[in-house]
């Protein structure tokens, strides 16, 4: 583990991108979208790196580090934003796994070393969902659509009374 602070300390001189993580893993692409499964569903050894509302897949750690805009298989980036991170406690095939529920319905698994990693991982992966997601607010999206409603429910009530 002081091996991986010790990565992230280094990646994040400033300390500015606090909450970014990065590290071996073994992903599983399980879905394109919520109708498509992914064309290929076998498990990988990837480079991950999460950082800004971003998860990014590479080769190796010495790719990502020298290359940046090579990513695995060439790949954009996956958003976290309004995405799903859980232990995939249904996934009994591999130990240590847990899954990535895109908000476009694309899934992925992700497999760690052990328990105290993955809860690492997973802590982690929701701090950047909500990281990116705090640039708008959902708490500030909510209550402007209830307002709305409020309002189309004012006016009705408001047109019967007007009628009488």
């Amino acid at each position: 583990m002081k091996q991986r602070e010790k990565q992230n300390s280094s990646a994040n001189p400033g300390g500015a991108d606090e909450g970014a993580q990065e590290g071996i893993l073994t992903r599983k692409h399980e879905w394109e979208s919520t109708t498509k499964k992914a064309s290929n569903r076998s498990w990988d050894k990837v480079y991950c790196v999460a950082r800004s509302g971003r998860l990014t897949f590479f080769k190796d750690q010495r790719s990502a580090k020298s290359v940046p805009e090579q990513t695995f298989r060439g790949e954009p980036p996956l958003e976290l934003k309004g995405a799903q991170i859980e232990i995939a406690s249904d996934y009994t095939k591999k130990k240590h796994v847990f899954r990535i529920k895109l908000s476009n319905g694309g899934e992925f698994l992700l497999q760690c070393h052990d328990d105290a990693e993955m809860q690492q991982w997973v802590t982690a992966l929701k701090a950047q969902c909500e990281l990116d997601a705090s640039g708008e607010g959902r708490s500030l999206t909510l209550p402007a659509s209830s307002q709305k409603d409020e309002q189309k429910r004012r006016s009705f009530f408001t047109l019967k009374k007007n009628l009488q």
